[in-house]
């Protein structure tokens, strides 16, 4: 009789280990790169889908524009007018007219949205000579002039975040300027105005810091600016109001707009007869802009501020 050989039945559990795949473990510095190609690549969608929207902006005003001029020509009413009651034509707000931008002219805007080439216009020498003295001094000086770009947030972007902060001297020198990443996500970077793009808040200064340091540089001094008002609602901080000039506030200035706020670039061209905020705006060469046109009626407007000054402390004073 044959006997049969048994088979040994090996232990699954025990070859366990055996069968097992070493996979590699990824260095650090390749955890880094790869953190890199994803933020990269989250850039550049950002970059793209803001390129989409000033392409679609610009089409879509572009069109709507020669739509009304042919209703016009016509001489019927087009869909965005109305007829009130003196017979008067008036024309319904428009998106632009809903002013998000902060302290810029509707008018700006409507230039802007009408076709006119969105792109960053370089630095005029014409321009930069009437605005910043040549061989002035660099350092920070007792008058200070100070400028922001703010991007949009929220599911419409029309809640507005600093973005970049721009200080200059009394003689127009530039001597503060950094871009801050934004609090929140940006759903609107603005580009055609506020010239911010997606790469430019990669590696852009905290807030805190920034703030820290505008606080810094301001304190005890007195502060130009245009509406600066936005400024300060982005940077969370505030000012002695004795010590604010407001370009957008100086009564003679809005005497030049029948007694309305003023935009920076109808000041400028009426008064130092230079064109700025053409296409992109910079905060650095706004807060030139705001500081030359102080200069220019500095002791006019020190005056005003010193009976305006004494005035209050008089009213203060107890009566004998």
């Amino acid at each position: 009789m044959v006997r049969s050989k048994k088979r040994k039945i090996s232990d699954p559990d025990k070859n366990v280990n055996s069968n097992k795949v070493k996979i590699p473990k990824c260095s650090a510095n390749w955890k880094v790169l790869e953190s890199q190609i994803i933020e990269e690549k989250k850039v550049k969608e950002a970059a793209e889908k803001e390129e989409e929207k000033i392409k679609k902006r610009k089409i879509d005003n572009v069109s709507s524009e020669k739509q009304f001029k042919r209703r016009d020509n016509k001489l019927k009413p087009s869909r965005n007018i109305n007829n009130n009651s003196n017979g008067i034509i008036k024309k319904k707000k428009t998106i632009a007219e809903d002013i998000w931008f902060d302290g810029v002219d509707a008018s700006e805007i409507m230039d802007l949205e009408n076709g006119e080439d969105v792109k960053v216009i370089a630095a005029n020498p014409a321009v930069q000579n009437k605005l910043v003295k040549k061989d002035g001094y660099s350092g920070i000086t007792r008058i200070v002039a100070m400028d922001c770009e703010m991007v949009g947030v929220g599911d419409d972007g029309r809640d507005s975040v600093l973005a970049r902060v721009s200080l200059v001297n009394q003689f127009g020198k530039c001597i503060y300027d950094k871009h801050v990443k934004a609090r929140e996500d940006v759903t609107d970077y603005r580009t055609f105005v506020s010239g911010i793009r997606p790469a430019d808040l990669v590696n852009a200064e905290d807030f805190e810091v920034v703030q820290k340091e505008v606080a810094e540089i301001i304190e005890g001094r007195i502060l130009v600016g245009h509406a600066l008002w936005n400024d300060f609602q982005v940077l969370f901080l505030n000012h002695p109001k004795k010590c604010i000039r407001d370009t957008a506030k100086y009564k003679p200035f809005r005497n030049l707009t029948a007694g309305r706020s003023p935009g920076l670039r109808i000041l400028c061209k009426k008064i130092l007869g230079v064109d700025v905020q053409k296409g992109e705006h910079s905060s650095v060469q706004d807060a030139q802009a705001a500081m030359r046109l102080y200069t220019m009626h500095k002791k006019h407007w020190e005056a005003q501020a010193y009976v305006k000054l004494n005035k209050k402390v008089k009213k203060k004073q107890p009566n004998n």
